[in-house]
């Protein structure tokens, strides 16, 4: 049986009241293991709708002796030395924390040199991926100018959409070769997986779910019956998340 680890879920409750939405970590890994999901990195609503600072030890805590969970902590800009202090690589270091999410919009920032400063340029050479979604915060223009500016950056580029995503996704693909799509909304274009593999590689594709906003099982059925080879299935499914969190330091 294929593992699946899913770049892109959500749990704990949300203002918006989610229909399906896991309120614990005890709910989510109930739905994981009704959808065959071995892994999940994680999110709280908390980190877009409260705080990002409180939201990210909540998630933290809330996910502490679950081996098979792992927190995606929030960013803010550096300059308001509120969640991005010095001690920061250290926090994440001590969390066991790998991965980042950008909600630019809800936090009102920009993602931008202007704004980040010389901070991505330590995220990029650390290795550790930036998850920049475009149902919550980041356009496709906004993407392209963070990876203007910061080309090395490990950037996973969640809920790209479909009925022509390529034309605005594959762009990216082709010139920077850090960045990476996750599956969600890719599954539901009737042949969006062979397309990108064929083009790029399975290597830059990551399944994720969108979960509980989408459910688990779509993107993963869409996978296990596309055409492509049993090894790019293995490595869309858990392979390549497993290998860019191997890469990371803190």
């Amino acid at each position: 049986m294929r593992t699946y680890f899913d770049i892109n879920t959500q749990f704990g409750r949300s203002s918006l009241a989610r229909f399906g939405e896991a309120a614990t970590a005890g709910d989510l890994l109930t739905a994981m293991d009704r959808a065959g999901v071995a892994r999940a990195v994680v999110w709280h609503p908390a980190q877009v709708e409260i705080y990002p600072g409180e939201g990210n030890t909540l998630t933290t805590s809330m996910i502490a002796g679950e081996p098979r969970l792992e927190a995606a902590w929030s960013l803010l800009g550096p300059v308001t030395n509120e969640v991005v202090r010095p001690d920061f690589f250290t926090a994440m270091a001590t969390a066991k924390v790998r991965v980042l999410r950008a909600f630019p919009s809800d936090h009102r920032y920009l993602l931008r040199r202007a704004v980040m400063g010389s901070f991505l340029d330590e995220v990029a050479r650390r290795r550790i991926p930036v998850l920049m979604s475009l149902e919550r915060g980041m356009s496709f223009e906004a993407i392209h100018q963070v990876m203007a500016d910061y080309p090395d950056l490990t950037c996973v580029v969640c809920d790209v959409g479909i009925w022509g995503a390529d034309r605005q996704v594959w762009p990216l693909l082709d010139q920077y070769p850090r960045l990476f799509v996750e599956t969600s909304l890719v599954a539901l274009e009737a042949g969006g997986i062979e397309a990108g593999v064929r083009r790029f590689g399975a290597a830059r594709y990551l399944y994720g779910s969108s979960f509980p906003a989408r459910y688990f099982e779509a993107p993963l059925l869409d996978l296990e019956h596309a055409a492509i080879a049993d090894a790019d299935k293995d490595a869309i499914a858990a392979g390549n998340l497993e290998r860019l969190l191997k890469e990371v330091t803190l």
